[in-house]
C-alpha cells in the first residue's frame, strides 16, 4: 500500500510538472513580469467579488501571497503546484515581489486537472518571519498557525487568524493551505527579476527595486 501510494504521488507531482512546462520555453526575464501581471489581475478579481470583505483584510495583513495559476490535478492522490509572489508591508510602503513556489499532495481520488487563483493574507509577524526565515516553509492543519478560509470562515475567525486564503471559485481550494502545503522561496525567480543575486528577506528590506512592479504595488493600495 504504501509503495502504491509514493508511485501516485510520484505521478501526481510528475503530471503537475508537466502542465507547467507549457510556457518552459519563454524568455526569463518575460517569465517573471508575466507573473506580476497576472498577481496584479488577480487582486483585481478579488476585490470585485470581495471588495468590502478584501479591503478590510488587505489594510490589515503584514503580507500578502499571490498564486495567480495554481493547477490541482493528479491520479489517485491529488496536488497542487503553482508559482506566485510576496509582498509586504513595510515602514515606506508595501515592498517590491519576492517570488514563491507552491506544492502540496493530499489523498483522494480524482482525475483531470484544474486551476484557481489563490491569495494568502499572511496577517502575523509570526507566520511571515516563518515565511521569509526559511528556504522551504509549510502550511498544515494542526501546525502553529492559526489558518482560515475567506469563503466560509465567520468574521472573527478572519480577524483572529494567522493567514487566510482565498480562492477563485468558491470551494475548489478551501483545503489548500491546511492540506499540508510547502511554500519555497524561488530565488532564481528573484534574480532574474532584479539582474542580481537576492533572496525574498532581502527584497523586503528594500535592497532591490523593479519599477515594472509598480501595478502590483499600486492594486494593493496603502
Amino acid at each position: 500500500m504504501l509503495k502504491r501510494r509514493q508511485f501516485a504521488t510520484t505521478v501526481a507531482l510528475g503530471c503537475l510538472a508537466l502542465a507547467g512546462c507549457a510556457g518552459a520555453g519563454q524568455d526569463s526575464s518575460a517569465t517573471e513580469q508575466g507573473l506580476v501581471d497576472r498577481a496584479t489581475k488577480t487582486l483585481g478579481v478579488l476585490k470585485s467579488s470581495d471588495g468590502a470583505k478584501s479591503a478590510t483584510l488587505i489594510q490589515k495583513t503584514r503580507a500578502v501571497l499571490i498564486f495567480p495559476d495554481l493547477v490541482k490535478g493528479g491520479i489517485v492522490v491529488g496536488g497542487t503546484r503553482g508559482q506566485g509572489v510576496l509582498v509586504a508591508r513595510t515602514a515606506t510602503g508595501w515592498s517590491d515581489p519576492a517570488f514563491y513556489e507552491s506544492t502540496s499532495v493530499s489523498v483522494g481520488a480524482q482525475i483531470g486537472f484544474e486551476e484557481s487563483a489563490v491569495v494568502m493574507f499572511i496577517n502575523t509577524q509570526k507566520a511571515l518571519d516563518g515565511i521569509l526565515q526559511s528556504s522551504s516553509f509549510t502550511l498544515k492543519a494542526g501546525g502553529s498557525l492559526q489558518v482560515a478560509d475567506f469563503n466560509s470562515a465567520l468574521a472573527e475567525q478572519l480577524t483572529g487568524a494567522d493567514v487566510v486564503v482565498w480562492s477563485k471559485s468558491s470551494g475548489a481550494f478551501a483545503g489548500i493551505a491546511v492540506s499540508g502545503t510547502d511554500l519555497s522561496q524561488r530565488t532564481d525567480y528573484d534574480q532574474a527579476y532584479y539582474k542580481q543575486p537576492v533572496n525574498a528577506q532581502g527584497i523586503i528590506a528594500g535592497q532591490v527595486k523593479n519599477p515594472n512592479a509598480a501595478g502590483l504595488i499600486a492594486a494593493l493600495g496603502t
